[in-house]
């Protein structure tokens, strides 16, 4: 591939996935919780990760808008850590190898970018690809987290749910680069974890739990979500704790609750009782065990 855009570390003989998938995480639009950014860390972390391509973060990114990081000891800038958007190769919990693209969104150059990875990931033989993200919604934190989808595959549109009517959103770079795989014959799907709105500039491990569900229905791939169960439950109860002290907030969440529930129970779900974010994980962890 000829791009000024991309270095290639690995060759598509190299990389030798079977069936690759491709997790798109570029961070920088709309990430409610921290749920995409926190998913993609886990991913990574610990996986041996094996780097395909990098992409030119000088042509690409605003160093302005979002600068590089120094380290300084003891009066001295030690270190100067730099932006980067990376394709790896990283595995989950079976040990089963995937592809991620994980950075910043670009500020320039969109197209370019776009056609320089659909390039890479058609010669690596990626098949199907999924966005994930979050996005501030008008829902409690005392229910599970709920997923919505778009893409083009109505089994994984109709599993997850998808917005009705229609909608005139900005988008980000992971829609723009969904549009390009669609046109080369990708399958494609982004998952969306709807975040409470009150709790979006926060960390919110639940819907990064949301999102690691998504991940295996729409690409069977695993994660381990036993910490994320237990700093979510930590965040809820900061929560249950700060609205009790408020009459008007109380009234709020009992509002959120209702509108949750009636649409839920629409949709001919179960409807969560008693404790139920502490419930709806610790399943979704006997869950995981059961699988193993």
């Amino acid at each position: 591939m000829s791009s000024d855009l991309a270095t290639v570390y690995l060759e598509p003989d190299q990389v030798d996935i079977a069936d690759p998938v491709l997790v798109i995480a570029l961070d920088g639009w709309v990430d409610a919780g921290f749920g995409m950014r926190h998913a993609a860390e886990i991913m990574v972390k610990g996986h041996d990760e094996r780097p395909v391509a990098s992409f030119d973060a000088d042509l690409l990114i605003d160093h302005r808008a979002r600068r590089p990081t120094m380290t300084v000891r003891d009066g001295r800038v030690d270190d100067i850590s730099w932006p980067a958007i990376q394709l790896q190769v990283v595995s989950d919990l079976d040990q089963r190898e995937f592809l991620i693209l994980r950075g910043p969104e670009p500020d320039f150059r969109w197209q370019a970018f776009c056609t320089a990875v659909d390039d890479l990931v058609q010669q690596l033989g990626v098949a199907r690809t999924v966005s994930i993200g979050a996005y501030p919604a008008a829902v409690p934190h005392t229910r599970p987290v709920r997923l919505s989808a778009t893409g083009t595959s109505p089994e994984l549109i109709e599993r997850f749910g998808a917005p009705q009517g229609t909608l005139e959103v900005p988008a980000g770079i992971s829609a723009v680069l969904a549009k390009r795989f669609e046109a080369s014959g990708m399958e494609t799907v982004s998952v969306w974890a709807q975040v409470p709105h009150y709790a979006a500039g926060s960390p919110f491990p639940a819907g990064t739990a949301a999102l690691f569900q998504g991940l295996r229905a729409a690409a069977d791939l695993r994660f381990d979500p036993a910490p994320l169960i237990a700093e979510g439950l930590e965040v809820s109860r900061r929560l249950d704790t700060m609205i009790a002290q408020n009459a008007s907030h109380q009234r709020l969440l009992s509002q959120l609750e209702s509108a949750y529930d009636t649409a839920v129970g629409e949709q001919g779900n179960e409807i969560p009782s008693g404790d139920e974010l502490a419930e709806e994980l610790e399943r979704f962890l006997r869950d995981q065990d059961e699988s193993k």
